[in-house]
């Protein structure tokens, strides 16, 4: 089995966010991964197309407070992790109803795109 080209692996990458556009998603441009606002992230990262959700900043900062102080079960706390878990099942499901093929990321949240083998 031939390992599709890191060329190919961007192309992959660009059909999946404009399905994922298609869908109603808005996925955050690569270029503006680091930034606060979150959303869905669709990159190429160690020889596979990634696909993750990322809740916003103010979520993600509130939330890891209240994790620090073992305060897990405060709202907010239970909002991101409801809010990423949620987000993953919909995007996995998104993406299979498009016709690719998954798998979960080896750690974390999110989806590893498969490439055909065609």
């Amino acid at each position: 089995m031939l390992m599709p080209t890191d060329a190919e692996l961007e192309e992959l990458a660009a059909r999946v966010r404009f399905d994922l556009e298609s869908a109603g998603f808005a996925p955050v441009p690569p270029e503006r991964h680091d930034g606060e606002e979150g959303g869905v992230l669709v990159f190429v990262d160690c020889h596979q197309v990634h696909v993750a959700w990322r809740t916003h900043d103010r979520l993600d900062e509130a939330a890891a407070d209240m994790k620090d102080a073992d305060r897990k079960a405060e709202d907010v706390a239970v909002r991101q992790e409801t809010t990423r878990a949620t987000m993953h099942l919909a995007l996995g499901s998104v993406l299979n109803a498009f016709g690719y093929h998954t798998r979960p990321q080896t750690m974390g949240f999110g989806h590893v795109v498969v490439p055909d083998q065609g």
